[in-house]
C-alpha cells in the first residue's frame, strides 16, 4: 500500500507544532490557575489553624476552673496581660482533680485528691483554686504528691501558708489545677512562634503577613464579671488574599 509522502509528514507536522502552541498558553493559564488555587488552599488552612490555636487559648485566658481574674493572687504575673507589638501571654489552669481537707494521721491536716492525679513533673505550677481563692504551688518545692494505695495525696509542710488560707476557700468547689503558662510571638517576615511554659519555642507559622491582637474590656457588667473582648486581625502572605479576621470573649473577667 502507498505510503505517506514528505510533504504529506512535513505538514502534519506544521500542523501539529501549530495546535500546539494554540493550546499552550491555554494549558499554561490552567495550571497556573491550579497553582494559585492550592497556595489560597495552604493559606485558607494555615490561617485556619492559627486562628484555632489562638481563639481557645485566648477564651481560656484568666479561667481557672470556677476563678478568675479577681481571685488571681497578688504580687504574681498579671492574669490577663494585654498583648504588645509582636508577643501576647496568656495564663489559665487546664482541667484539674477534686481536692477534699481532712485530718490525716498524728492530726496533721492534708488535701486528699479524689481521683488519681496525670503525671506532673517536678517544678509543674499547680494552682490550688476555688470560686472563692486561689493559692499558688510548685510541685517538687512547696507541694508533693503521694500515692498510698488508692488514694492520692498533697502533701504540704505544716507551716505552710495554704494551711492559714483554707478558711478564705469555697472547700466544696476546691481543685488542683496545672497552671498553663503560653506566649505568643510573631517575628518578620512572617513567622508565628509558640511557647509554653519554659519549653523550647515552637514555629506555628511561616507564611503570615500580618497579625494584630487588640483587646478591650467590655462595656457592660454580666453575672458580676466584666469581659474582655478580642479581636484579632490575620493577614497571610500574598496580596490577593483576603485578611481573617476573629472576634470572640474572654470566658472569665474582672469583678465589677
Amino acid at each position: 500500500m502507498r505510503g505517506f509522502s514528505l510533504l504529506e509528514l512535513m505538514l502534519s507536522m506544521t500542523l501539529g507544532l501549530l495546535l500546539c502552541a494554540l493550546l499552550l498558553p491555554v494549558l499554561q493559564a490552567s495550571l497556573h490557575s491550579q497553582r494559585f488555587a492550592l497556595i489560597q488552599l495552604d493559606a485558607q488552612q494555615e490561617a485556619r489553624f492559627v486562628l484555632q490555636q489562638l481563639g481557645r487559648d485566648i477564651h481560656m485566658a484568666g479561667s481557672f476552673g470556677c476563678a478568675g481574674p479577681a481571685q488571681w493572687p497578688a504580687g504574681q504575673e498579671p492574669a490577663m496581660p494585654l498583648p504588645d507589638n509582636n508577643s501576647l501571654a496568656l495564663r489559665y489552669a487546664d482541667a484539674g482533680v477534686a481536692v477534699m481537707p481532712v485530718a490525716a494521721e498524728e492530726g496533721r491536716p492534708a488535701l486528699r485528691l479524689l481521683q488519681t492525679p496525670p503525671p506532673w513533673l517536678p517544678g509543674q505550677i499547680l494552682l490550688l483554686s476555688s470560686c472563692h481563692h486561689i493559692d499558688r504551688l510548685v510541685l517538687g518545692e512547696q507541694a508533693w504528691l503521694e500515692i498510698a494505695g488508692e488514694t492520692a495525696w498533697l502533701r504540704l509542710l505544716p507551716t505552710h501558708p495554704v494551711w492559714q488560707s483554707l478558711q478564705r476557700h469555697h472547700l466544696l468547689s476546691l481543685e488542683l489545677q496545672p497552671l498553663r503558662q503560653l506566649r505568643y510571638h510573631w517575628q518578620a517576615p512572617g513567622s508565628l512562634w509558640w511557647q509554653q511554659d519554659h519549653a523550647p519555642p515552637q514555629r506555628l507559622s511561616d507564611g503570615l503577613a500580618s497579625l494584630m491582637v487588640q483587646a478591650k474590656p467590655a462595656t457592660v457588667c454580666a453575672a458580676g464579671q466584666q469581659h474582655w473582648w478580642w479581636t484579632v486581625l490575620l493577614t497571610m502572605q500574598g496580596g490577593s488574599l483576603p485578611a481573617y479576621q476573629m472576634q470572640l470573649a474572654s470566658r472569665m473577667g474582672a469583678a465589677c
